[in-house]
């Protein structure tokens, strides 16, 4: 008799074994496609959120590349609107354009260093703005009334033109080669406001900042916006007093500034004192 119990449970062990071992099977299946779901969702979801970045990159990219642009149309516009004033022997008013100008000049300068927001389309658009502006628009100052003021206004000119040739505002050199034409541009429209048009002291001045213009002396940049406190001080009072305060004191802050910058370019506005202080 103990022959056949024998026999007997090892069968049904072998039997329960085949009936567990597909049912076992089944739920190792599922659980391997719950995990596969599982990490084809996390990647979907990974995907789309690296997606969603990139666009959300892309669109504010565009966005300050829009507003650059619109910065650097603007400075044009306001060179145009100086041209035309001194057509209509509006000196003043063509000066006061100009040192508008020269502080939104500063501000595009920052954006375009700082900002991801470099294209060929937007330099190209910054170096017209700045040859129009602060080459044809400050070279019409000296008026061309007389044949000596229209040879001067064309030498002014062709100086604005070669110092943008070798040194064009859309890259980020470390220094500049030759003074950067918005400060000349200051000088000629802050004497024009001082001196109310007088077109010997405008010549004289012209004749000096040609000279600079054409020199190969290095002029630091200034970055007023993202360096030292008191220098956005000064920038931030250049911008208070040409909106609140009379031309004439306007005009003799903004020349201060610009003649500081010519004299001085290291002792005040160069790197080398930036570290030192």
């Amino acid at each position: 008799m103990s022959c056949p119990q024998a026999s007997y449970w090892p069968q049904g062990s072998s039997v329960c074994t085949q009936v567990a071992s597909p049912v076992a099977k089944e739920e190792d299946d599922k659980v391997g496609e719950v995990s596969t779901d599982c990490q084809v969702s996390h990647g979907q979801c990974n995907s789309f959120s690296l997606s969603n970045e990139h666009n959300h990159s892309q669109i504010s990219e565009l966005s300050w590349k829009d507003i650059t642009n619109a910065l650097s149309l603007a400075n044009m516009v306001l060179g145009l609107f100086s041209i035309f004033c001194s057509f209509s022997r509006k000196s003043q008013c063509a000066s006061w354009m100009l040192l508008i100008s020269f502080l939104l000049d500063t501000i595009i300068g920052t954006m375009t260093r700082h900002l991801p927001v470099c294209s060929k389309l937007g330099a190209e658009l910054n170096d017209f703005a700045v040859f129009t502006t602060f080459g044809l628009a400050s070279a019409l100052l000296l008026g061309v009334d007389g044949p000596l003021n229209g040879f001067l206004a064309i030498i002014y000119v062709l100086a604005a033109s070669f110092r943008l040739c070798f040194c064009p505002t859309g890259g980020a050199p470390v220094s500049y080669k030759g003074l950067p034409c918005p400060y000349a541009s200051c000088v000629l429209a802050s004497t024009s406001l001082l001196t109310k048009g007088n077109t010997f002291i405008l010549g004289c001045m012209a004749s000096l900042m040609i000279l600079f213009m054409i020199d190969q002396s290095s002029y630091p940049q200034d970055e007023i916006l993202e360096s030292e406190s008191w220098k956005k001080v000064v920038y931030m009072g250049g911008v208070i007093m040409m909106f609140f305060s009379p031309f004439s004191l306007t005009a003799f802050y903004c020349l201060l500034w610009s003649l500081s910058y010519i004299f001085f370019p290291d002792a005040l506005w160069g790197k080398a004192v930036c570290l030192r202080l």
